[in-house]
């Protein structure tokens, strides 16, 4: 049987609409490694441990923390006031602790400070190591801030503390009144003393009450003792003083000798221009030569006189070697010469 026969619906596929088509199969992708992540163990944080409870300070613990910033401060002000006297020209004053390559070390106030030997103050011909373990003004001249040291002066703490005692002595002193006197030196006219920071010339004439040929006579370098104030000139750049006048008076404590007509004792002092008898100390007569030649007597010999004429403005005696046999010394008795030539 023929089979297109049979089934006649069947003649062509477009009748039959039953084409089978062969699936086509799509090729399967290339399988990519899938990279998982990794994931990490979450990290544990530690629970922080529980601190124990700081331990109360003690009362000797704040005692001593509270020393400590008082100390700290005290430090910084001291460090402060010490640098600031380098503007203000304060002056500070340090201990001289040794000696040291090109000067001094001293400690200002717990501080480190250099004594160049140029700016250290000690007497002539004296070491400077004389002035370890002193205590002497000083001037700030320079600062180092970081290293908190100085430099310092002893020079120019002297002269201001020079300058100022002279300025207040100056400012004290007057006309007539009497001051402590120290020579400082020595010249033909006259002495030079120290009246405690200004220097006054105590003339010859000034010195004593007795005649001097050369000051070295009656006073010597270092000598101290009482002067008056005479003069005070150009603001006191010129001073000059007394010191016979600080002296007690001889014509009054001896005023019972200078009496006209009275017989004494006296001491030949000086031969030119006339003779010259002291009859007290510091009271001084002089003789004529038409009474007396001069050249007949030596000086320190004794010789007796008689009183003639006293001048107490001007201080001048006159004296007399011819005196009558009814004179009467001051002693009582009759003067030795009138006593001989009765014997």
């Amino acid at each position: 049987m023929n089979t297109e026969e049979l089934h006649p619906a069947l003649e062509t596929p477009a009748a039959l609409d039953m084409t089978v088509v062969s699936p086509e199969v799509a090729p399967e992708p290339e399988t990519q490694p899938v990279a998982m992540p990794v994931h990490e163990p979450a990290a544990v944080t530690p629970e922080p441990a529980v601190k124990a409870p700081a331990p109360e300070p003690t009362p000797e613990q704040l005692a001593a923390r509270k020393a400590a910033d008082e100390g700290r401060k005290r430090a910084a002000e001291t460090w402060q006031r010490i640098a600031g006297a380098k503007e203000s020209s304060a002056t500070v004053h340090g201990r001289v602790k040794s000696e040291i390559k090109g000067g001094l070390l001293a400690d200002v106030e717990g501080y480190r400070a250099f004594l160049p030997a140029s700016q250290a103050r000690v007497p002539k011909g004296t070491p400077l190591a004389t002035l370890v373990g002193q205590t002497v003004p000083l001037k700030v001249i320079e600062v180092d801030e970081k290293r908190k040291r100085v430099v310092v002066s002893h020079r120019r703490a002297l002269e201001e503390e020079r300058r100022s005692a002279r300025t207040a002595l100056l400012q004290s002193l007057h006309v007539g009144e009497e001051r402590d006197a120290t020579v400082v030196r020595i010249a033909d006219f006259g002495a030079f003393v120290d009246l405690g920071g200004v220097d006054a010339l105590v003339p010859i004439g000034e010195l004593a009450f007795e005649r001097v040929e050369k000051p070295t006579d009656v006073v010597a370098v270092g000598d101290a003792f009482p002067v008056k104030i005479m003069r005070i000139d150009q603001g006191g750049k010129k001073i000059s003083a007394s010191r016979k006048a600080a002296l007690a008076d001889p014509w009054r404590d001896h005023g019972d000798l200078l009496r006209q007509g009275n017989v004494v004792e006296g001491k030949v002092v000086a031969k030119m221009p006339r003779l010259e008898v002291e009859i007290a100390p510091g009271v001084i007569g002089s003789i004529s030569d038409r009474e007396a030649n001069p050249d007949e007597y030596e000086i320190g010999e004794s010789v007796e006189v008689s009183v003639r004429t006293v001048d107490y403005r001007n201080r001048r005696i006159r004296l007399s070697t011819m005196h009558n046999a009814t004179a009467v010394s001051s002693t009582g008795f009759a003067p030795l010469g009138i006593e001989l030539k009765r014997s």
